[in-house]
């Protein structure tokens, strides 16, 4: 396994002296520190924390970072405090590494003394398990998650004219990724300029309506992007060209210097689409182009965005059943109307090397994996360690914590069976129907070398291209030229 160390982040060797041993009773104001890693349910969890203390007694303390916000540099500072977090986030077997390598990753397979925990980590399914092979077992599950163009059927149903959008909804899903493009130039020049237009999608004709609804009245831009946050292009965006080449997360992890040369044709989709995304943007008061404004955490940040489109001034926005809540928190009508729609790209056959992968397949294909786990801090004295082994439990296997982990925090549970599970968000049935079809791609850019999705490919888009007006093909083979040469220099051998 390549490994991503702390110290290479600079993290001071601080951070390896371990629990101060404290345990309950020697002046902390808690039995188990929780750090979670999805601030996007920071009231659930403390919510949570609160019911399972008036369940057991047991007090426990929660920190969450921001919606939307990255989790390594909050977590190192948390670990490097006098008392670290007992329950942690791993983001995948890339991150793991980080972990093991300063000792911190609880092996669930050498639990002790705790049956029911025992009996919870076994009952993982083994493509489900955070592992580096054998019968080691560092986490558990936080939910399964699924991502794309958010979408509000009743908009996509005004803007056409339509009493139901099913067959709508199919074909775009179906659609290639010209007929994409067609969809959204036809809809941002209706935006500008509303009238009966007719467009071609899927080889079916549709005919946007002769003027703007109570629906479709605040429309001002296609998508809603994020541009202060790196994550949401060098993470999610450029996650999906990786699926081209990469079978699995391992197959990512021991990547070769000829597989990674595999990802040129990939990458320079992933530009392409990013330019033409970029060019159809939703705004406070108006269309929003590229520029500073737009990696401004004031004005493109989480919260920001997620409002431009619970407010009906953007038809798309590229996120997860994660923002469930956040969107029905400020318009809980429109929560109860949304679907998923994949997020497409410019892809020939020749880009896409992966076994069993089509451009069809990789263009009516949503994201679909676990996100994060739950780890346990093995450096904690035993009797927290413990302690967080039976809120583990609580959490997965009662009733009163699976409400919480299916109503409260809109989350697809990890071993939920599409076939018959049904839960009660439009996102989450949303994933749950591309995952019984079929129709889903991974989570390939956990085995990306650590910094390379967000800290180099990210830093590189937002500094240099969401501020640059116009993009060309010479951009395009760029970014994807200078992806590839930067994952080959993180190879450990340099191949």
């Amino acid at each position: 396994m390549k490994k991503w160390t702390l110290l290479a982040a600079g993290i001071s060797a601080a951070l390896f002296s371990g629990c101060p041993g404290k345990t309950a009773g020697s002046g902390k104001d808690y039995d188990v520190y929780w750090f979670n890693a999805k601030g996007e349910n920071a009231a659930q969890v403390e919510a949570m924390a609160r019911a399972y203390q008036e369940e057991t007694g047991i007090r426990v303390k929660t920190f969450s970072i921001g919606a939307g916000a990255e989790q390594n540099q909050p977590l190192i500072a948390e670990m490097s405090s006098k008392n670290m977090p007992a329950i942690f986030s791993i983001q995948g077997v890339n991150n793991l590494a980080t972990w093991l390598e300063g000792g911190y990753a609880q092996d669930f397979s050498q639990v002790e003394n705790n049956p029911a925990f025992s009996q919870l980590a076994s009952g993982i399914a083994p493509e489900l398990r955070l592992t580096t092979g054998g019968t080691a077992n560092y986490g558990v599950p936080y939910n399964v998650e699924g991502y794309g163009y958010i979408v509000d059927k009743q908009m996509l149903a005004d803007l056409f004219g339509l009493a139901d959008t099913g067959e709508l909804i199919n074909d775009l899903k179906a659609a290639s990724y010209h007929d994409w493009e067609t969809f959204i130039t036809a809809v941002d020049a209706w935006i500008k300029n509303p009238g009966s237009a007719p467009l071609g999608i899927n080889g079916k004709t549709y005919t946007l309506g002769a003027a703007k609804t109570e629906h479709t009245g605040a429309l001002n831009g296609v998508i809603a992007l994020m541009g202060a946050q790196r994550w949401t292009y060098g993470d999610h965006l450029v996650n999906v060209a990786l699926n081209a080449a990469f079978p699995t997360i391992n197959d990512a992890l021991n990547a070769t210097a000829n597989d990674v040369r595999r990802l040129r044709g990939p990458l320079t989709a992933y530009a392409e689409a990013l330019d033409f995304k970029t060019r159809h943007l939703a705004g406070k008061n108006g269309p929003a182009r590229r520029g500073q404004d737009l990696v401004s955490e004031a004005n493109f940040g989480y919260d920001q965005t997620v409002q431009l489109f619970a407010e009906g001034k953007a038809l798309l926005l590229k996120q997860g059943n994660w923002a469930y809540n956040n969107i029905s928190g400020l318009n809980k009508a429109k929560a109860e109307r949304l679907y998923f729609l994949p997020v497409k790209m410019p892809f020939k056959e020749g880009d896409i090397t992966a076994p069993g992968m089509t451009v069809d397949r990789m263009n009516r294909s949503i994201p679909v994996y676990v996100p994060n786990y739950y780890a346990v801090n093995a450096r904690c004295p035993e009797e927290e360690k413990q302690k967080a082994y039976d809120f583990l439990v609580w959490m997965n296997a009662s009733p009163a914590g699976q409400r919480f982990i299916v109503q409260d925090m809109a989350f697809i549970p990890y071993n939920a069976d599409p076939e018959r599970t049904v839960v009660p968000n439009s996102l989450g049935n949303a994933v749950l129907e591309y995952m019984k079809q079929g129709d889903t791609i991974g989570d390939r850019y956990h085995g990306a070398p650590g910094p390379w999705p967000g800290d180099i490919l990210g830093a590189l888009i937002m500094e240099q291209y969401l501020t640059k007006p116009v993009w060309d093909t010479g951009d395009y083979e760029a970014i994807a030229g200078f992806g590839v040469e930067k994952w080959i220099q993180l190879l450990p051998d340099r191949q």
